[in-house]
């Protein structure tokens, strides 16, 4: 019954070793992918922000504003089995979807970008705390049990 005893005890201390170091191999991923999300935060998550437009040039940015207000024409749609068809394109629509200026558009990309940028620096050291953390503990789990595997080892066996 020691013999038994004795095996599952070494099962169980080379399992949590091998788990540990399973465990580490994946934290260590998660603290390169949260270091380079530090590094370039604004790509962290993609190109685009929230609304989903492109964040990394102001120029993009402002082309994708205007396409994104511009009408639509005269081109139909179809909304379940029913088509649709927009109102005409006028004047006074086009002017009117138009009305921001540059500098309106500069607050609006500067705002969305910072907001962008802070929320991936976030995430990313969230993540790069947590992962640290668990590199340390399976650390030490691996240390401990390893250590107590070979002490074991050492000793000689019950008669």
């Amino acid at each position: 019954m020691d013999r038994i005893n004795s095996r599952i005890a070494q099962v169980y201390g080379y399992a949590v070793c091998f788990i540990t170091v399973i465990v580490m191999l994946f934290s260590i991923r998660g603290v390169v992918d949260a270091v380079i999300d530090l590094s370039d935060p604004i790509r962290a998550n993609g190109d685009f922000g929230r609304i989903g437009r492109p964040l990394t040039n102001f120029e993009v940015y402002k082309m994708a504003v205007r396409r994104e207000r511009a009408p639509r024409g005269v081109a139909t749609a179809h909304v379940g089995s029913v088509m649709v068809r927009p109102a005409p394109v006028t004047e006074a629509t086009a002017t009117a979807t138009d009305t921001l200026s540059d500098a309106e558009l500069r607050k609006m990309y500067d705002a969305e970008r910072e907001d962008v940028i802070g929320n991936a620096k976030f995430q990313a050291t969230r993540s790069l705390v947590g992962n640290l953390l668990l590199i340390i503990l399976a650390g030490v789990l691996f240390v401990i049990h390893w250590r107590w595997l070979k002490q074991r080892d050492g000793l000689p066996a019950a008669p």
